[in-house]
């Protein structure tokens, strides 16, 4: 793959050009060797979540499914996914909260918002009424333009009187991103 935030440049033939294999690697194979494995980054808290009743709570992501492009950490800034090569990505977000009938769920997803539910700006927010009975899972999948140096973070906040622990494991609570073009 090519160097961590660059898309690599195609080469061009002029006519009669002698075709070397340098040339037709930078031409070919460095261009789909990166399109066959583009920036893409999964993380999932493996932990339950507390999150009291009322209060935004930020999401953290103690581990990766998948990071081709250093875009996570868990050891440093883990509720952070940060984008390394600026193009469009396909963005999904979801998270999982226990039965309960009282009040909604909802998670917003925020843009360079250094751990802070009103810094930043918000890209998205989902809220669903309780469900009882069940599990409420919120989430949301949607394209978006982001830049080398934006980081995202997810804020969870529930209104059912009580603290309730978001559900943590593998697409259960998590965030997924992959790059898909300029």
């Amino acid at each position: 793959m090519a160097g961590m935030g660059t898309v690599p440049a195609t080469q061009s033939f002029l006519a009669g050009e002698k075709v070397t294999a340098s040339k037709l690697t930078a031409a070919t194979k460095t261009p789909l060797d990166f399109l066959m494995n583009p920036p893409r980054c999964g993380v999932y808290t493996a932990t339950g979540i507390p999150c009291a009743s009322g209060t935004s709570t930020l999401v953290t992501f103690d581990t990766e499914s998948w990071d081709t492009d250093s875009m996570h950490s868990t050891s440093t800034d883990i509720s952070r996914v940060a984008i390394n090569t600026t193009g469009q990505y396909l963005v999904t977000f979801y998270g999982r909260f226990p039965s309960n009938a009282t009040g909604y769920r909802q998670l917003n997803f925020r843009k360079n918002s250094n751990g802070n539910s009103a810094g930043g700006s918000t890209m998205s927010t989902i809220a669903l009424a309780a469900v009882n009975g069940s599990q409420t899972f919120v989430t949301r999948t949607f394209e978006l333009n982001c830049l080398a140096g934006d980081y995202f973070e997810l804020f969870a906040m529930q209104n059912s009187g009580a603290s309730l622990t978001l559900d943590a494991g593998q697409r259960v609570t998590g965030m997924e991103f992959r790059w898909l073009g300029n």
